[in-house]
């Protein structure tokens, strides 16, 4: 399966998502799309499931003259990292601290000038729909995963158009449930599985959040 781009991809996902959080408990839904590729995806699931649309940004971990990440830090979540790639190369936690401080700036820096101003969107006790436009990069969909369920939902899908099958099996125990369209053996990234696929900018991922804050109806609609 391949898909023509990121918003077809994503009113495919959220056709399949509808049935799995309509009347669900009373919980209202709140749509996080994992920021900024997974946006454009959330956006389309955001307007059909008619909810409102949030961001999480999470930023990779690279040790200076490495190119292979070791970690990835979410927004107000201690650093995830990848323990066997830190003792494969030698290094350890403190090593990378340069890089902690100056990614958790950068997904604050990402963060603030998404929403703008604009509170986040609270998520307990209700249903939050974590998008990504691909769940291929384990360390970063688990610090998502780990920085939404901090917000204590009372329910959490993780939802991608799609993702590599062996992965998927491992994250199924993080989230209430896991959708996802397509599950290839092995998808180590997410662009070769679209038509179009672009870097998604910052001014992109800010036009689409502004956009369905401006739809959205007050106390959210579900």
């Amino acid at each position: 399966m391949r898909f023509l781009d990121r918003s077809t991809a994503g009113h495919q996902l959220a056709r399949r998502l509808a049935p799995l959080v309509d009347g669900r408990g009373g919980h209202r839904v709140v749509v996080v799309g994992l920021a900024p590729g997974g946006l454009p995806v959330a956006a389309e699931v955001a307007e059909l499931l008619e909810a409102p649309l949030d961001a999480t940004v999470v930023r990779p971990l690279v040790v200076p003259g490495y190119d292979r990440p070791v970690g990835a830090i979410a927004d107000g979540d201690p650093p995830l990292f990848d323990r066997y790639t830190l003792r494969s190369l030698g290094v350890t936690a403190a090593e990378v601290g340069a890089s902690v401080k100056r990614e958790r700036v950068e997904v604050h820096r990402r963060e603030s000038l998404y929403r703008q101003g604009r509170a986040r969107r609270p998520l307990l006790g209700r249903t939050a729909v974590l998008v990504s436009d691909g769940l291929t990069d384990a360390l970063t969909v688990r610090a998502a995963v780990h920085a939404v369920a901090a917000e204590r939902p009372g329910r959490l899908i993780l939802a991608a158009p799609v993702g590599d099958a062996r992965l998927a099996a491992e994250l199924r125990d993080d989230v209430d449930e896991l959708v996802c369209l397509h599950l290839p053996r092995y998808a180590h990234a997410a662009g070769p599985w679209y038509g179009e696929f672009h870097d998604v900018t910052d001014s992109e991922a800010a036009v689409l959040l502004r956009r369905h804050a401006a739809s959205a109806l007050p106390g959210d609609r579900r």
